[in-house]
């Protein structure tokens, strides 16, 4: 019987076959697609999803379905000791919440970590939860580690306020005044949660102030960098460059996937980094 295993839902952008590559289980979210249920990456590739939410369909995300979420773990549990589950931020969503009391009937073999990362940095937690179970650690000692160590910060810059009103980020007026002034919002993940950055005038501009805020931090080799994209790699890519010049480290390019981009769109561009555990 295994020790261990990691898991962690759709939050973290872990596609089907990194999740195979990895070895790391992924709890897939429902959407709800203009008031059907369809499951991330199972029922619905990325590039259709951004094809549905630039047709205008109506998208809503939901937390993990409890059924599923209790079968992957019972599943699971027959060939592992014990399961460390890293859903998204419990700042983001009620995954955290709920999974933390259903795992009570586990008698301490789902141990669930409120890592309040998203994205990238849920993904990269993972790999190096791995790592340090390898290395020795027990389930408790790598949920203790991530409590107290992991955080990250980015700056999100959507394309486009209609999707931040789509999403509930934003109120019809507040984005009707704002495509009416042109204006740019600037968000910013921090200690788990979104909120305003900036508001700019331009997209250009917003990626100057974006790039200005996230590389001014010290010890840059302390933390992974990266840049995320929906449906916009090749602007991705070119912020990625810009980004490694500021800070003389490796920056990744990864791709946002639905349940994150239902909030922010197509051809959201975010910048930050993810402290490397110790």
């Amino acid at each position: 019987m295994k020790k261990y295993v990691v898991m962690t839902d759709s939050g973290a952008d872990i596609s089907i076959s990194e999740a195979h590559q990895l070895d790391i289980q992924v709890v897939r979210l429902p959407l709800m697609i203009n008031q059907k249920t369809i499951i991330e990456e199972t029922g619905i590739s990325r590039e259709n999803f951004i094809q549905a939410m630039k047709s205008g369909d109506t998208v809503k995300t939901a937390q993990p379905i409890v059924g599923d979420l209790l079968s992957m773990w019972d599943e699971h549990l027959m060939h592992a000791e014990k399961i460390l589950y890293i859903p998204l931020s419990s700042r983001l969503s009620g995954s955290y919440q709920s999974a933390k009391m259903l795992s009570e009937n586990y008698e301490g073999r789902v141990v669930v970590v409120d890592a309040k990362l998203v994205c990238y940095p849920l993904k990269r937690i993972c790999i190096e939860a791995k790592e340090l179970l390898v290395g020795g650690k027990t389930v408790e000692n790598v949920k203790e580690i991530i409590e107290n160590q992991a955080m990250m910060y980015a700056a999100l810059i959507p394309s486009s306020l209609e999707y931040l009103k789509r999403g509930g980020r934003m109120s019809s007026t507040a984005a009707a005044l704002g495509s009416l002034l042109k204006i740019t919002p600037i968000l910013k993940v921090e200690d788990g949660a979104i909120d305003v950055l900036d508001k700019v005038r331009t997209h250009k501009k917003a990626i100057v102030i974006a790039l200005t805020t996230v590389s001014a931090i010290a010890h840059p080799q302390e933390y992974h960098w990266y840049v995320v994209e929906a449906d916009s790699m090749d602007l991705a890519n070119e912020v990625a460059l810009r980004l490694e010049t500021l800070i003389n480290q490796p920056v990744v390019v990864r791709p946002i996937y639905p349940i994150i981009m239902a909030h922010t769109g197509p051809g959201t561009i975010g910048i930050g980094y993810t402290r490397i555990l110790k």
